[in-house]
């Protein structure tokens, strides 16, 4: 299914949220599609006054992280409805509501939130309220140690499914260390390595 406009500025929320800077490759390689396409789609969010693109990557202007905050807000409420009441695997939910989530807004999206019991997090852990403010750290602060999983701001699927795969989801305690260019995490089913440079996408909180 062909990405729409809404798709590329909720990959770039995400990504800022996770890492602090944005660049078209990794909106790219989120999207599925080639570095050419993503340029010339974020030049357009560029000509519509929602993204400044330069060299230094890709930033929101203050009207486009407005937009793009609306959006991800509705975002992680169907990510809620899919997951608690679709039973959509935890690891597959952000994905499979990028095409689901278009046929929801206004009344109806919170017509569904309140009769959801409104819930204030995403299956992933980050906040419907995307103004809200945690007590947490990223996992790239910490250098070992037990901690409880806050969040998983980085919702790319592979990494999710390992992080799920070792019991390593919000709410679950976990060991974690470092080696060189990787980090591990011992969850209650196992062990995920991964790059260093994804430990931004986690949020932990020492446990």
């Amino acid at each position: 299914m062909k990405n729409n406009l809404e798709d590329y500025l909720l990959v770039i929320w995400e990504t800022d949220e996770s890492f602090g800077e944005v660049s078209e490759k990794e909106v790219a390689t989120r999207l599925n599609v080639s570095l050419p396409t993503a340029w010339e789609v974020l030049h357009k969010l560029g000509d519509e006054g929602l993204v400044n693109v330069d060299r230094n990557g890709i930033i929101f202007t203050e009207r486009g992280k407005e937009y793009s905050g609306t959006l991800m807000r509705a975002h992680r409420i169907i990510e809620y409805f899919a997951y608690s009441f679709l039973e959509i695997p935890w690891e597959e939910s952000h994905e499979a509501v990028m095409y689901l989530e278009h046929g929801f807004s206004g009344k109806t999206l919170e017509t569904l939130h309140k009769n959801m019991g409104y819930p204030s997090d995403c299956p992933h852990g980050n906040p419907i309220n995307i103004k809200d403010k945690r007590n947490e750290l990223n996992l790239s602060e910490v250098s070992g140690g037990s901690y409880e999983v806050k969040r998983v701001v980085y919702e790319e699927k592979n990494f999710l499914k390992g992080l799920a795969d070792a019991g390593s989801k919000p709410g679950m305690r976990i060991k974690t260390g470092r080696d060189n260019e990787k980090i591990w995490i011992q969850g209650e089913n196992g062990e995920f390595t991964f790059d260093k440079s994804k430990a931004d996408g986690i949020r932990v909180h020492p446990k």
